[in-house]
């Protein structure tokens, strides 16, 4: 679901993947950081104020993850392209549309343990749910 498109940057709400609630991907069509302008990291700056803003009011998160991981492209002989995973993080047990949530390993990185199925996050919610949920944080989008 797409939240914003601006000049430079588009923000994705992953509608599909929600072990993380409000995880989202701000993405620009740039292969490396090293090409992208002044102008361009101004409005990435902007972009994730406000998604810290809208995720502190919507989901009342405690703190967020912001990475640039293009290990994937590289790997797989894609082109790569600049994309940074904004995750927001839960200190605390939340209710979000009606369920408990809990960040299992809140203070460490969020993919730390994504590969053990033992061990990784679940996603809690229905896609009904997921959807409900991205239309909340797109309504409150204001860029």
């Amino acid at each position: 679901m797409n939240i914003y498109k601006g000049q430079y940057w588009e923000v994705i709400y992953i509608d599909d993947c929600q072990e993380f609630p409000g995880y989202m991907i701000i993405s620009s069509q740039k292969e490396s950081l090293s090409m992208l302008t002044n102008e361009e990291w101004v409005e990435l700056g902007q972009i994730e104020k406000e998604l810290e803003r809208v995720c502190h009011k919507v989901l009342d998160s405690t703190m967020f993850n912001f990475a640039c991981l293009m290990n994937n492209a590289h790997r797989d002989n894609e082109k790569p392209h600049v994309h940074f995973h904004f995750v927001p993080r839960y200190r605390d047990e939340k209710i979000i549309l009606g369920k408990k949530y809990k960040d299992l390993h809140f203070g460490y990185n969020f993919w730390k343990w994504s590969l053990n199925k033992f061990k990784r996050q679940k996603d809690i919610f229905t896609k009904e749910e997921k959807r409900e949920l991205g239309n909340l944080l797109k309504k409150e989008f204001k860029l």
